[in-house]
Order: C-alpha cells, then sequence, then structure tokens
C-alpha cells in the first residue's frame, strides 16, 4: 500500500513493529511483556483466527506509518502458564502493507512456481497434494477396510493357546485401565474371576483371531514386497515412549517394547503400500458409538454387585438361624 491514506481490511498483509504489556484493570498499559512476545518487522496476514484475539481486530482500519493499541487474550493453553488466559496491550506500528491478489493460474504463472510446469500439471500437483491431505484423516478406516480385506483371504486356524494367552493380556490391560480411571483395587480383585476371564475371552475371541490373521499376513507381505522397517524409526518411537515413561515416573526398558513397536510400523507401512497399489472406493458410513470395555465393564461389575448381594442375603439368613438356635 504505497499511499498511506489507504486502510488496511481482512485479507490483506503488513509488516508490523509490536511492543508488548500487560494490560492493567482499566485496559491501559501496564508491566512490559518478556521479550519474546513483541518482535520487529513482523509479518501480519489479516485473517481470522490466525493469532490471539484483537490483534487482527485492531489493526483493521489502520494505515501505514500509524501505531495502534491492540488489547488482546492470550490462549488458555498457552506454554507459558504466567501469560496463559491474561490481557495484554500491544501497541503496533504498521511499516508496511499490501492488498494480497489470486493470481491467474496460467502457464508463464506455473513455470514461476516451478520451471517446467504447465498450468495443467501445476493443477494435478495441487490436486494430488490436497487428495493426500484428505486421505489422513480417513487413514484408520483405511487400514479397518483393508485389515478385513486381509481377514478374508487368510483360511488358517488359530490355535486355543493363542487366543487364550492374548486374551489374558488383553484382560490384564483392561484392569490396569480401570484402575487409571479410578476404580478401586478392591472392586478390581472382584472382577478378575475365572469365570470373568472365560466370558471377556469369549467376547474377544473374533477380534484376537482376526488381529492374529492379520499379522500373518503382514508379515508375508513384507516379506514378498520386501517392505522393512527403518531402524530410525524404531528408535525414534522408542525414545518418544522412553520420554512419556519418565514423565509417568514409570520404570522403561526399550527391549520390553521393541518388538511390539517394530510390528506396528510394518503394519502401517503394509497398509500404506496396500493403499496405493489397490483400488479403494470410499463409502461414508454413520458411526456406531461402541465402547467394548466399558459395556463389559458394566456387566462385570453388576454380576460382581450381584454375587455380594447373595453373600449378604445368605450370610443375614446364617445368622438368624444362629440367633433363633
Amino acid at each position: 500500500l504505497e499511499n498511506d491514506s489507504v486502510a488496511l481490511d481482512w485479507g490483506d498483509a503488513c509488516v508490523v513493529n509490536m511492543v508488548g504489556y500487560m494490560a492493567n484493570a482499566d485496559g491501559t498499559k501496564g508491566d512490559p511483556l518478556p521479550k519474546a512476545a513483541s518482535g520487529d518487522e513482523v509479518d501480519v496476514i489479516l485473517g481470522e483466527g490466525r493469532y490471539m484475539k484483537g490483534l487482527v481486530e485492531g489493526l483493521i482500519g489502520a494505515k501505514v506509518g500509524e501505531t495502534r493499541p491492540c488489547v488482546v487474550v492470550f490462549p488458555e493453553k498457552l506454554r507459558d502458564k504466567t501469560l496463559a488466559g491474561k490481557k495484554a496491550v500491544f501497541e503496533v506500528t504498521i511499516l508496511s502493507g499490501s492488498h494480497r491478489v489470486m493470481p491467474e493460474v496460467n502457464d508463464e504463472f506455473a513455470a514461476q512456481v516451478k520451471t517446467g510446469l504447465t498450468a495443467q500439471s501445476l493443477q494435478d500437483q495441487l490436486r494430488k497434494a490436497i487428495d493426500e491431505e484428505d486421505a489422513k484423516q480417513y487413514v484408520d478406516e483405511r487400514n479397518e477396510a483393508l485389515a478385513k480385506c486381509l481377514v478374508d483371504r487368510v483360511d488358517i486356524e488359530v490355535p486355543d493357546t493363542v487366543v487364550t494367552q492374548q486374551a489374558r493380556e488383553k484382560y490384564a490391560v483392561m484392569m490396569a485401565d480401570f484402575r487409571s480411571q479410578g476404580m478401586a483395587d478392591e472392586d478390581i480383585k472382584k472382577m478378575i474371576t475365572p469365570e470373568n476371564f472365560l466370558k471377556y475371552k469369549k467376547l474377544s475371541e473374533d477380534e484376537i483371531v482376526n488381529d492374529f490373521k492379520v499379522g500373518i499376513a503382514v508379515d508375508v507381505i513384507a516379506e514378498a514386497e520386501g517392505i522393512e522397517v527403518p531402524t530410525a524409526m524404531v528408535e525414534e518411537q522408542l525414545t518418544a515412549l522412553q520420554r512419556q515413561a519418565e514423565q509417568d515416573g514409570q520404570d522403561y526398558k526399550p527391549e520390553d517394547y521393541r518388538s511390539k513397536v517394530e510390528a506396528t510400523i510394518q503394519k502401517r507401512l503394509v497398509f500404506d503400500f496396500l493403499a496405493e497399489h489397490a483400488r479403494l472406493d470410499v463409502e461414508y458410513v454413520s458411526e456406531k458409538n461402541e465402547e467394548f470395555d466399558e459395556a463389559l465393564m458394566q456387566k462385570l461389575a453388576e454380576e460382581s454387585l450381584e454375587r455380594e448381594k447373595s453373600a449378604a442375603a445368605e450370610i443375614e439368613i446364617q445368622a438368624k438361624s444362629s440367633a433363633e438356635s
């Protein structure tokens, strides 16, 4: 905006110097903010939701060379808790401004983006990038569909010993989740019975068998197609797990997790390979709000409560009989 009489509007861009202060109760400037909260020659695009609420709104209508006070509110989730949710006043000086105009997408423009590009090839690349970005939102659903296809094609008998072992591990994890959700140890112990485990095993058997078949298929495909798990990727995941364990104050041994991490990454790489080489038709269906573990927890808790009531009633009868005799 060469003419300093032209005011900034939504969608424009500007370069500014910013000096921040804590806001007093009456909205005036208070103590200076840390230097990290201020800045010189900062690029600002006047778009909704891009910055702290109040900054862009305060610059609408401003002109080059003008200094404006902008009252903002720091986000509640700000890392610096001393500033989170607090009001501040920024003195913002507009150094320069510009209107943003969308250029015509032609061969000349495409060649400026990258030598050799045409308007059509640029549009094709943009469309591919958008499709890939959209696809990321549905990776879980895509993988679930691929897993179902693999299960349908793997014809093997899964040994009961495998089902039992996997059920035990999943049952233990479920009990640990109950504890982390605040359930008392006493109540958890009442739920851990041979009868309840057998019920859990029966309910989870199909899922365990399907997971086992998918694992077999993934191993075969990975070997046939030469899909290898990069060591750097495994180490990155193990490092992240170690940091999490340290934050939670838990013991951590990398070798206890390495095989599971490798299997998880291998599965993801195989599914990506299948998605790239298969024809997938997208079908949108309504979501099902099913919480398997919660439903089972409720069922087991009710059964435990019934057993307690029966035991209490039996004790009461015995007590009455003793008193009468």
